[in-house]
């Protein structure tokens, strides 16, 4: 008998549920957010009228809600993104909300009341997320599902014969990729143990696994090694450093041999690489580039490439988990439109590396990270790929290299042109 009565409830509750979503009255947020902002202070006092943050379009999704506002002159998107933290919380406050989505996945059997407590049960510990962003119109999208705190590599993930890198997921499970041969270069920054070495790692394996026969590799890990010693014996590694005096040696190697790319592809008529057909390129990638901030030398050769490297074919990928304005100069800043900044510890920070706030915001979850181009802004979560997959994945490209002793040299079969400095 209790279970009919429940079950006869229940599928009520569904049914009224489902009539109030066709004819999109179904439960949101917006006057939750309405609240919040005049509670926050984000509404706006003009004599003695407030101006305030005008809805103008919500919409349901899969995933959850968007809302679109107008927001009152007096006041910018990085106002509303300082709030984040507190329109958040604000939204998953009491929220004990069982809609008609959660009763679609019970099944309607014996088990039905054990279900219903675990559901329960769920969904007062559920937290929604948000995401701001900002096109003419204040855009919030509140999640009902938190973004997986991990997200384990997958092959599936690779494009082979591309430039373009899976850099991390979405909330609504979007890749997102960073495409090499669109946004040249790539600005990495975060906080130790968030996912730097990580993506550096990821994006160095992807690069041989999707080019192997095109690609070249410097790579600068002056964290005395850790994320990219595994590498040094690749083939396509054709200069390795992991100290500041060797790293400026192997940048003034990259200048030079960027000078002669950049005069053989500019002297017959083209533009870049990508319109003279050459397959080949360069990525410089540099680990902790911070160590390098009182090189004056080294700092000009990178601002060089960050500035003549597209045309050459040569990419860098500037990394550091000291973002401030000594470390990443605006001259270099303003040739590299890509940016991929996980937690950061001040708005100070994120400003640094993204151009506004956001960062700082983040929660304390290796690998959410925020990724932004000259088009759009992600949050995302980058893939994590462990150090066995990555040993197999390069284990066919390692070569036995000859140490030249006396020297801070290690040279390879492919030529005295191949030299890697490595101190031994």
């Amino acid at each position: 008998m209790l279970f009919e009565i429940i079950t006869t409830s229940l599928m009520g509750g569904i049914t009224a549920t489902a009539f109030l979503k066709k004819r999109g009255l179904a439960t949101n947020d917006s006057g939750k957010i309405q609240r919040i902002f005049s509670l926050s202070g984000l509404n706006v006092k003009d004599g003695k009228d407030a101006l305030t943050t005008q809805l103008i379009k919500k919409k349901q999704y899969e995933w959850g809600w968007e809302y679109k506002y107008r927001i009152p002159l007096g006041r910018s998107f990085n106002d509303y993104l300082n709030k984040m933290d507190i329109l958040q919380d604000g939204i998953n406050n009491r929220r004990k909300l069982i809609n008609f989505a959660d009763l679609k996945e019970l099944q309607w059997d014996k088990g039905i009341i054990q279900q219903l407590q675990e559901l329960w049960k769920r969904k007062l510990t559920e937290k929604k997320e948000i995401e701001l962003d900002f096109d003419g119109l204040l855009i919030i999208r509140v999640y009902d599902k938190p973004l997986p705190k991990r997200i384990n590599w997958n092959p599936a993930f690779t494009k082979p014969d591309t430039w373009s890198i899976t850099v991390g997921f979405t909330r609504n499970g979007n890749i997102i990729r960073h495409d090499f041969d669109k946004d040249k270069h790539l600005i990495i920054a975060g906080a130790t143990g968030f996912g730097k070495s990580a993506i550096l790692k990821l994006i160095t394996t992807l690069l041989i696994a999707q080019q192997p026969e095109n690609v070249e590799l410097s790579l600068i890990d002056l964290k005395g090694g850790s994320a990219f010693h595994r590498f040094k014996d690749c083939k396509q590694v054709k200069y390795y450093s992991r100290n500041p005096k060797s790293a400026r040696e192997v940048l003034q190697s990259v200048q030079m041999n960027m000078n002669e790319s950049f005069e053989n592809v500019v002297d017959k008529g083209f533009e870049d690489v990508k319109e003279a057909k050459i397959k080949k390129r360069h990525f410089v990638i540099i680990d902790e580039a911070a160590d390098l901030s009182d090189d004056k030398e080294a700092m000009e050769i990178i601002t060089d490439i960050a500035r003549r490297g597209r045309s050459a074919g040569y990419y860098l990928i500037f990394c550091t988990q000291y973002p401030t304005t000594q470390v990443i100069p605006s001259q270099t800043k303003r040739n590299i439109i890509a940016r991929l900044c996980y937690v950061v510890d001040t708005d100070t920070a994120s400003r640094v590396v993204l151009d506004e706030g956001g960062a700082d915001k983040l929660p304390d979850i290796p690998g959410r990270g925020i990724y932004k181009n000259n088009v759009k802004r992600f949050v995302v979560q980058s893939p994590y790929i462990s150090n066995d997959e990555i040993k197999s994945i390069i284990l066919p490209h390692i070569i036995k290299k000859e140490v030249n002793n006396g020297q801070n040299e290690t040279f390879t079969k492919r030529g005295t042109d191949s030299v890697t400095f490595e101190e031994i």
